[in-house]
C-alpha cells in the first residue's frame, strides 16, 4: 500500500443565537460544505526535521500510509479432534500525515491582539500590526474579513512496523457439547514518529485561501510566505519524536457448552501482559536560517525543533485481564434470547506521553483504560423480516489521555445505558425497508464535569433503507438511505449544542446487458449542514460568533460502470 488522500479538518462556521439553540451556517464566503483549507498557495512545511537537518514536507500528500506486509496461516487436524492453528503477519508501516487545522478564527483585529500564555501576558504581534497578502503584498481585503490561525499537523511516521502471531489449540467434545480453545497472542509493535508542527495565518475562503503576512509598525515583516512562527508557539509548540515500542504476551481461554438443545454458553479469559520500552523527546527553540537566504528573518529567530539531547526514557509494565460470558437460549427457530457480561482494557501508548508522569514504573501512570459492560438482547424472525433489540449497560474508565487539538489531558469516566435495534421488512418481492437505531443515555462519572452528558454524544441515532427493484431484473434497483441524530453538546462543559441532523443518501442501478451495469449515486443529495464535532464549548449569546466544526461532506455525485465475468 502506497496511498494519499486529502485530510479535512474542522472548518470555519458562523453560529448566532443561544448555547442551547443555535443557528449553524457557512461563513459569508465560505461553503462549510464545500470548502478546504488545502490551497495552491500552501503546498509545502519546512522546517527541522526530527535529526536537526532542513525538512520539506508535501501538504497535497494528506494521509500517507506506507505499507507492505506477509502472513502466514497454518493448520494441524491432530487425532480425536484436536486442531492447531497459528495465524501470523508481519507489516513495514510507515509515511505521514499533514493537513492544516484552524487552531482560531476570528477577525483580522482578534487575531493579530491574540496572546499566547496566562492572563498578562503581551500579544504576540506588536500593536498596531497589519496584515498583507502573501502572494503579492496588497493590503489585507477579504469580504469577510476573518483569519485563519493555522496550525499545520505535519507527523511524519518514522516506523509503525508490527508482528502479531495467534497460535490456538482448539477441540469440541461433541457428546458432551464442549468446546474449548487455547491460545497465545503476540504482538510487537513500533511507534516511532515525529511531529513537525509550524503556524501559519490564512484568509477565510473557500476558493484556494491565500497566506497572509504580519507587517510591524515600523514596516518590519514578521512573517515569511504566510508562515509566523516554526512551531506553535499558541500551544506551547508541539515539536515532538516518539521512539517507543509496544511488546505484548496475552495467553487465553476460550469454552463453549450446549446445555441443552437450545441453551448454550460461552466464555473466555485473556491474560496481557505488556512492557514498554523507549523514550520521547519535547522541543526547543533555537536561530535557524530555514531559507537559507544568509538574512535570520522574524520567524527564524526561534526555530522550534526536537530536543533529542534531552529525551525522556520510557520504561513501564503494564498488565489486565479481560473477560467476557455469555449465553443464549433458543425459544424456537425464529425467536431467542441472548445475554453477556464482558470487562476488557486498551493500553494508551503515546497518548500517554505528555502527562510528565513517571514513566519508569508503570503502576504510577494511567496506562489503560477499561471498559465493563453488559448485554441483554433479543432475536425475532418473521417470514418478511427481523428485529434484533440488544439493551446494553457499560462503564469506562478513560484518564490521562493527551488530546492535541484541545491542548489538553483528557481525565473522563463515563457510564451509558442504551438501546439498539435493527429490523428489515420485506412489503413486496420488489420491495424492502431496513433501518435502525441506538438510543444512549450517557453521563460523565468523574472530574470536573461530572454529571454532564460525553461531548458528541447524541441520545438517539439512526439509520433507514428503502429499495425498490423496478424490473425484473435483480440488477435494476433505487434505494434511499436516511442518516441522522439529534442534537448533541459540542463540549464535555454541555453549553454549545450541536443541532440533530439528517443526511439523505441515494442510488440507482441499471442492468445494461448479462454482466454489465450502471450504478449512479449520490451523497447527502440536499447538501445538509450537518454538524459532528466542535472545538469551541460555548459562545457568546445572540450575536455572531465564527467557530471550528466539523460539517459532514457536502452533495457529491459518482457514476460506476461495472462488468462480472
Amino acid at each position: 500500500l502506497n496511498d494519499r488522500a486529502a485530510a479535512y479538518m474542522p472548518m470555519p462556521i458562523k453560529v448566532t443565537g443561544t448555547n442551547a439553540s443555535p443557528t449553524w451556517g457557512s461563513v459569508q464566503g465560505f461553503d462549510a460544505t464545500t470548502g478546504a483549507l488545502q490551497s495552491i498557495y500552501l503546498k509545502h512545511n519546512v522546517g527541522l526535521g526530527p535529526d536537526g537537518a532542513l525538512r520539506r514536507a508535501n501538504v497535497d500528500d494528506g494521509m500517507h500510509p506506507v505499507s507492505k506486509s506477509i502472513g502466514a496461516n497454518i493448520n494441524f487436524d491432530l487425532e480425536d479432534g484436536w486442531k492447531i492453528t497459528n495465524n501470523g503477519r508481519f507489516s513495514s508501516n510507515s509515511g505521514g500525515f499533514i493537513a492544516p487545522f484552524p487552531a482560531e478564527v476570528g477577525t483580522a483585529a482578534s487575531i493579530l491582539s491574540a496572546a499566547f500564555g496566562p492572563a498578562g501576558t503581551p500579544s504576540f504581534f506588536p500593536a498596531g500590526s497589519t496584515l498583507s497578502y502573501a502572494n503579492d503584498g496588497t493590503p489585507f481585503n477579504t469580504a469577510n474579513g476573518l483569519v485563519n490561525r493555522i496550525h499545520m499537523f505535519d507527523t511524519q511516521l518514522n516506523n509503525f512496523d508490527n508482528f502479531m502471531n495467534d497460535l490456538r489449540v482448539t477441540k469440541k467434545f461433541e457428546k458432551a457439547g464442549l468446546g474449548i480453545t487455547a491460545g497465545f497472542f503476540k504482538s510487537v509493535q513500533n511507534i516511532s514518529m515525529s511531529w513537525l508542527w509550524n503556524s501559519y495565518l490564512q484568509e477565510v475562503s473557500d476558493s484556494n485561501p491565500r497566506l497572509l503576512n504580519v507587517t510591524d509598525p515600523s514596516g518590519n515583516l514578521l512573517s515569511a510566505n504566510g508562515l509566523y512562527a516554526y512551531g506553535t508557539p499558541a500551544w506551547g509548540n508541539l515539536a515532538r519524536n516518539y521512539d517507543t515500542q509496544y511488546n505484548v504476551s496475552a495467553p487465553y481461554l476460550n469454552v463453549s457448552f450446549d446445555a441443552t438443545e437450545n441453551l448454550s454458553f460461552e466464555g473466555g479469559i485473556r491474560y496481557d501482559k505488556g512492557k514498554v520500552r523507549g523514550s520521547f523527546a519535547g522541543g526547543k527553540s533555537s536561530v535557524f536560517d530555514v531559507n537559507n537566504n544568509g538574512i535570520i528573518e522574524a520567524p527564524e529567530k526561534a526555530v522550534n525543533a526536537v530536543d533529542t539531547a534531552n529525551e525522556t526514557a520510557v520504561h513501564y509494565d503494564y498488565n489486565y485481564v479481560s473477560y467476557s460470558v455469555g449465553g443464549n437460549y433458543l425459544l424456537n427457530q425464529q425467536q431467542s434470547f441472548f445475554a453477556r457480561i464482558s470487562k476488557g482494557a486498551s493500553a494508551k501508548a503515546d497518548r500517554i506521553l505528555f502527562s510528565g508522569l513517571n514513566y519508569l514504573d508503570g503502576n504510577k501512570i494511567n496506562a489503560k483504560d477499561i471498559l465493563t459492560q453488559m448485554e441483554v438482547g433479543y432475536k425475532q424472525k418473521f417470514a418478511k423480516g427481523y428485529v434484533f433489540a440488544t439493551l446494553f449497560n457499560s462503564k469506562t474508565t478513560e484518564e490521562g489521555g493527551y488530546e492535541a487539538t484541545s491542548n489538553s489531558i483528557i481525565k473522563n469516566d463515563y457510564k451509558s445505558l442504551g438501546l439498539e435495534l435493527e429490523t428489515a421488512y420485506n412489503l413486496a418481492d420488489n420491495f424492502n425497508l431496513r433501518g435502525g437505531f441506538t438510543y444512549t443515555k450517557a453521563e460523565i462519572t468523574s472530574g470536573a464535569n461530572n454529571g454532564k452528558d460525553p461531548r458528541r454524544q447524541p441520545k438517539l441515532m439512526y439509520n433507514f433503507m428503502p429499495t425498490y427493484q423496478f424490473t425484473k431484473s435483480r440488477s435494476n434497483n433505487i434505494g434511499l438511505s436516511f442518516i441522522g441524530q439529534t442534537k448533541a453538546f459540542a463540549q464535555d462543559s454541555n453549553q454549545l449544542v450541536m443541532n440533530g441532523f439528517v443526511v439523505i443518501n441515494g442510488f440507482v442501478e441499471f442492468g445494461i446487458t448479462k454482466g454489465l451495469s450502471l450504478n449512479l449515486s449520490g451523497n447527502n443529495l440536499l447538501n445538509t449542514l450537518a454538524i459532528t464535532e466542535a472545538e469551541e464549548g460555548s459562545i457568546t449569546e445572540n450575536t455572531t460568533n465564527y467557530v471550528r466544526a466539523r460539517p459532514f461532506p457536502g452533495r457529491s455525485l459518482a457514476m460506476t460502470l461495472a462488468y462480472k465475468f
